[in-house]
């Protein structure tokens, strides 16, 4: 009989200390090289507090992926409902992610389900929400600042909801206010099917962040590591140049992720110390930033049809894939993760929002065919690496339910 290699794993050293403070998502408690941005906002937005319900605010924060726009974001309204907390002032905090809400009903409801009011999932319309939130921000005398992170992935036959939350404080028919907005976007170019006066109350409200110099990077990082890692794991010169090779373009993810899977490829080589041969593996088998975010939003059914593909693909050497042969893969996952399997619309639907967030593609073929086949396909991610992420997102679900 063969050893029992999963025995032998517990006597093995365990690199990491918490894996969480590498995860992109992790929210520090103090965001280093950010500070002057946080004063900003503070500056711009303390008249909610200091005036509250006279006065709205819309600001715009652009900049590219990976250099703290959200953290920024977040931490703020973090900031923002303590200091109103202290002073018996009711504001409420909303963050929605516009590249998984896409639509004008979605983020209305995302906002009304956050304030704790039920919505059904059908039978309003986007106007009868709307009109909801007003009145519901009225009666109770909530606050809102409401974040719309990454916003230019709002549908365009929607961005109407733009106009109309910059509205809202101008139709209670009262001299009150209930709404300030924070935007995030990469580019602002990118929201040119905005109406121009909507743009227009944009232009003079802009905070544009710098990337983060070589420096700065290797500071983020090393709080990282010594955190998350334990220590002498992990030399220091080693830092210094996963911060020199994402200098340009100062994404702090692509570098928390290339110092997890460097480390995670030691620990498969039963290595104690990082050296640079699994640093430059792992560069070489890392995830782009914009899939990454990706992946950071999918749901569980989503997760479970990703990780089916890929492991078709794995198993069968194969690079696209028809909806009958992911069928059983699909069903033994389900099965796997103790999950109801959906119906073959509502798979379609999820492909359809996985192509969306540019994580696979669709090519539909009817040439020499009886009817027509569609094919799907993994964009340019490394395959192995994909898997992993969504197996242990996966057990993650599961664990967390």
């Amino acid at each position: 009989m063969n050893k029992n290699y999963l025995e032998q794993q517990f006597y093995c050293k365990d690199l990491f200390i918490n894996e969480e403070y590498l995860d992109i998502n992790y929210l520090p408690e103090d965001i280093l090289h950010r500070e002057q941005e946080l004063i900003i906002l503070s500056k711009i937005f303390i008249k909610l507090i200091e005036n509250p319900f006279k006065i709205t605010r819309k600001l715009l924060i652009q900049g590219d992926v990976g250099i703290g726009k959200t953290a920024i974001a977040r931490t703020f309204g973090i900031m923002l409902k303590r200091s109103a907390k202290k002073r018996n002032i009711k504001i409420e905090v909303v963050h929605i992610n516009c590249r998984k809400e896409r639509t004008h009903f979605k983020i209305l409801q995302q906002i009304l389900l956050t304030l704790s009011y039920p919505v059904p999932k059908r039978g309003f319309s986007p106007q009868e929400l709307m009109t909801i939130l007003q009145e519901y921000l009225e009666k109770n005398k909530i606050y809102l600042f409401l974040v719309l992170d990454e916003m230019n992935h709002i549908q365009s036959s929607d961005y109407d909801l733009i106009y109309a939350l910059t509205r809202l404080n101008d139709t209670t028919g009262k001299d009150s206010s209930f709404l300030s907005l924070l935007y995030i976007v990469r580019d602002i170019t990118l929201l040119r099917n905005l109406d121009e006066s909507t743009i227009s109350t944009l232009q003079g409200n802009i905070l544009s962040l710098k990337k983060y110099n070589k420096m700065q990077i290797n500071d983020i990082l090393e709080e990282r590591i010594n955190k998350s890692i334990q220590k002498g794991v992990f030399p220091s010169k080693l830092t210094m140049i996963i911060s020199e090779k994402i200098e340009d373009s100062g994404d702090i993810r692509k570098g928390l992720n290339i110092v997890r899977n460097a480390v995670k490829i030691a620990e498969i080589k039963d290595k104690t110390i990082v050296s640079y041969d699994e640093i430059h593996q792992a560069i070489k088998n890392l995830i782009p930033s914009l899939q990454d975010d990706a992946l950071g939003i999918l749901n569980m059914h989503q997760t479970i049809i990703l990780f089916s593909i890929t492991t078709y693909f794995i198993e069968n050497k194969e690079k696209r894939i028809t909806l009958n042969q992911l069928n059983p893969y699909y069903l033994n996952t389900c099965k796997k993760y103790d999950q109801l399997p959906r119906k073959s619309t509502q798979i379609w639907q999820n492909l359809q929002q996985l192509r969306n967030l540019n994580l696979i593609k669709i090519v539909t073929i009817s040439k020499n065919m009886k009817g027509r086949k569609s094919f799907c396909s993994i964009n340019d991610i490394p395959l192995n690496i994909l898997n992993e992420e969504l197996n242990q997102k996966l057990k993650n679900f599961y664990c967390g339910r």
